[in-house]
């Protein structure tokens, strides 16, 4: 699964350039039971190493970033090789969210489960609620039935794992309103590689955190563990994350869509700070540039502002 490139193709499409001095947000707000993900994340089969949610209905209610997201989901821009294979991008324009879990990253026997909120018929899917599909391997497909039909059935509501909501909560602001975009892995040393290989880092952290939002701003913000069970050097290995994370920003920055959308600005005026092992990484995007932006999408997408 090509988690920087899903990462990417969702910055791209709704975030610009420059500063904010303003609070990142001002809307108090429970961290659960907020959205169709967490009504999702129960059905999950356990052990899923890296878990992506993108809310597609509130990037399409922005009033900002709205209309060219939902031009380029309607268009299918925004699975551009980001979603894995066989999860088509046509039903996403009408989909309220789509979650995806990958098991057994780096490995053999890796596989991805994607879950989408929407009541359309969608090819090759099985229906796991009245608004959810799943599609992915039979084999894991079967396990979301088995544990849908548990949800509808038992008295006690079925609950993800609290190491799993803990680590989704890490990088979320306690006054956030929500998000478009989160991501969540629990890594170990066979997926650690391989993820290290699609971000260019070093070595990639073994638990990552990644929250984002719209309003009239945008701000990312990443999470990352530098602990590594291997190497008691807490200093010199939050070194290297940072390293690491600061070469992954460089890169980002040099990809062709990002330069045209002038968006590498963003990237470089991002702070990183170091609390212990983990390191936090800041990206926040004025509402002027993210105007900016926008306008440059909607004549990339061959529409009008």
């Amino acid at each position: 699964m090509k988690l920087a490139r899903l990462v990417l193709v969702v910055v791209v499409a709704a975030c610009g350039g420059g500063g904010t001095k303003k609070p990142l947000r001002t809307e108090a707000t429970s961290p659960h039971l907020t959205s169709a993900a967490d009504r999702i994340l129960p059905l999950l089969p356990e052990g899923a190493q890296v878990v992506i949610e993108l809310d597609l209905a509130r990037l399409r209610a922005n009033p900002v970033v709205g209309a060219v997201a939902q031009r380029a989901l309607s268009d299918g821009a925004l699975g551009g090789g980001a979603l894995p294979t066989g999860v088509p991008t046509s039903p996403l324009a009408e989909a309220d969210l789509i979650v995806l879990a990958a098991y057994g990253v780096g490995t053999a026997q890796a596989a991805t489960i994607t879950v989408i909120a929407t009541k359309a018929a969608v090819p090759n899917s099985v229906r796991v609620g009245d608004d959810l599909v799943a599609l992915g391997p039979q084999e894991w497909t079967a396990q979301l039935e088995a544990r849908a039909a548990l949800a509808a059935s038992s008295p006690t509501p079925l609950l993800a794992s609290a190491e799993l909501l803990a680590l989704r909560d890490h990088a979320m602001p306690q006054a956030a309103p929500g998000a478009t975009l989160r991501v969540t892995a629990r890594l170990p040393f066979d997926a650690r590689i391989s993820l290290a290989r699609q971000l260019g880092f070093a070595a990639a952290p073994a638990q990552l955190s990644l929250w984002a939002d719209v309003v009239d701003d945008f701000v990312v913000i990443v999470d990352a563990d530098a602990a590594d069970p291997g190497d008691r050097r807490s200093h010199s290995a939050i070194k290297r994350l940072e390293a690491s994370m600061r070469g992954a920003l460089v890169g980002l920055a040099n990809e062709p869509s990002v330069r045209a959308l002038g968006l590498p600005s963003s990237l470089g005026e991002a702070r990183l700070v170091a609390h212990g092992t983990w390191l936090r990484t800041i990206i926040a995007i004025g509402p002027a540039h993210l105007h900016r932006v926008v306008e440059r999408a909607t004549a990339f997408l061959g529409g009008t502002s």
